[in-house]
């Protein structure tokens, strides 16, 4: 005797199948919005106003500093941040650290993006800089700032976070304030607040990110003077400060040389300064640059 199953029977499994089958995409799905959708350790910076660039007589202050610790300091070193103009911005959020060797080394492994490591290097010396090896690095170094990577790098990382990188007028804004601070602590030397003025140590040259206290912006935002120079997403303009646009500026259109900001390690305090501006080519990997994300503020609602 056969034994007769109702059409919405096998209608029905076929719905269920489809489910089982599905679950590993809808897993893979799910994670990818929790990531793009996940604001932890993040700062969301107000929209408004603040004072971005140098005046003349400061950049001529800072050349008289300068030259204290390099006799080859030119004034010019210092023009590209003039004129000092209000600049306009909508509210964003940014990482609170800068992107760690641990946290890469997630994307590398999701990915099978390149690893954080120079394989250009044709010295020994320049091969010092590698603090990773294929995909593995020392334990030491898992809450260190990653470093390595090229402004391309770190663009692929940011859009895999479900991220970017900041504009350079957010990077600066989120370091010093509406009110232009020198630093992001405000002023005073960067001792105790900055990993600066060291020379390479393998392992020991970085810090942990967060820590200094005493060195976070008004924001709560870590690590925006010293440890590594910081990629952001702007081309440079020796110019840009007198013919970019007040509100909302994101660089130029196009150029040969991408914006890092915030000092490293190896720098002196001039160079740690929340306006100092510095270029790099964007294909480039240095021990001592990293980046940290940001994104838009939908709508301006804090997602807190």
């Amino acid at each position: 005797m056969s034994i007769r199953f109702p059409a919405f029977f096998f209608i029905a499994l076929l719905c269920l199948l489809g489910v089982f089958t599905a679950l590993p995409e809808t897993r893979a799905d799910n994670k990818e919005a929790s990531r793009k959708n996940d604001y932890s350790f993040m700062a969301r910076i107000k929209d408004g106003l603040f004072k971005r660039g140098s005046t003349f007589d400061e950049t001529k202050e800072y050349l008289k500093e300068c030259k204290k610790k390099d006799r080859t300091c030119q004034l010019w070193w210092f023009e590209d941040e003039l004129p000092q103009k209000l600049i306009e911005l909508d509210s964003f959020w940014i990482d609170i650290y800068e992107v760690t060797n641990a946290r890469y080394l997630e994307f590398v492994k999701a990915t099978g993006h390149r690893p954080a490591l120079d394989d250009s290097c044709q010295t020994a010396k320049c091969r010092e800089g590698n603090l990773w090896n294929g995909n593995s690095f020392p334990p030491e170094i898992a809450d260190q700032p990653v470093t390595q990577v090229n402004w391309y790098d770190a663009d692929a990382y940011c859009a895999w976070m479900g991220k970017r990188l900041p504009s350079e007028a957010e990077w600066e804004k989120a370091a010093r304030g509406p009110k232009g601070n020198v630093y992001p602590w405000g002023t005073g030397s960067p001792k105790g607040k900055a990993t600066f003025k060291r020379k390479w140590q393998g392992a020991l040259t970085m810090t942990d990110v967060g820590s200094y206290p005493k060195g976070e912006s008004i924001y709560g935002v870590f690590d925006m003077a010293g440890n590594v120079w910081e990629w952001v997403d702007d081309w440079y303009h020796f110019k840009y400060y007198s013919l970019g646009r007040k509100k909302n500026p994101r660089g130029p259109a196009n150029g040969d040389f991408k914006m890092v900001r915030g000092g490293s390690w190896v720098n002196y305090e001039n160079a740690l300064r929340s306006a100092f501006r510095r270029w790099s080519r964007p294909e480039v990997r240095f021990n001592d640059t990293g980046f940290r994300c940001a994104r838009d503020d939908m709508d301006g609602v804090s997602k807190k």
